[in-house]
């Protein structure tokens, strides 16, 4: 860490040889969460921003490779994303990992980033559907369910939380074409 100020850095981690990844701070400060490989396989690290006290480490499900770490707004949970395109949320106290959903389609660009609402109770995110176009959908934490709320009839991305949790915005295009997929359109299939 890297005070904005004045003052000195903080190596929190000060591990060589090891892959320590994606670091994310807690809503309130007080915390930073990353991935780290330490130990054969990546589990979540979480730790005092200054880098004293105790880490908490929190075994993750799949032996694979994860990103976008974001905090609830509670700093209760973390939500991520892994390489089989699923998405997951952690409880940081209980270390309990729940699976939300996992995207259909595996295209070089990753967009199933998922954002929290501001009272923490849901998660929304764009997974792209069999017509491979993108739509929106809101996961609640008190049902364990998820729900779409874009008709896959145009290519929903980037959804994002009013400050009062009232609205979801999002970008939508209803012109998307045929264009280049991974090496050529040839490659790029739209059903």
């Amino acid at each position: 860490t890297v005070p904005a100020d004045e003052g000195d850095w903080r190596n929190l981690t000060n591990s060589p040889g090891v892959a320590d990844r994606q670091p994310s701070w807690s809503t309130d400060g007080r915390t930073i969460a990353w991935f780290s490989d330490e130990g054969g396989e990546y589990r979540l690290v979480v730790a005092d921003q200054e880098g004293i006290g105790e880490r908490r480490v929190i075994e993750l499900e799949s032996k694979t490779f994860y990103f976008t770490p974001a905090w609830s707004p509670d700093s209760r949970k973390i939500v991520f994303t892994d390489t089989h395109l699923n998405l997951w949320y952690v409880d940081v106290e209980a270390g309990r990992n729940v699976k939300v959903d996992t995207d259909n389609w595996l295209f070089p660009q990753r967009t199933i980033d998922p954002v929290w609402s501001p009272d923490s109770r849901y998660i929304a995110y764009a997974k792209r559907l069999a017509n491979k176009l993108h739509a929106v959908f809101v996961y609640s934490l008190e049902e364990g369910k998820s729900y779409q709320v874009t008709d896959g009839m145009v290519d929903a991305l980037s959804p994002a939380w009013d400050a009062s949790g009232k609205y979801l915005y999002f970008l939508a295009s209803t012109d998307v074409g045929l264009n280049t997929g991974w090496l050529d359109m040839s490659s790029y299939d739209r059903p």
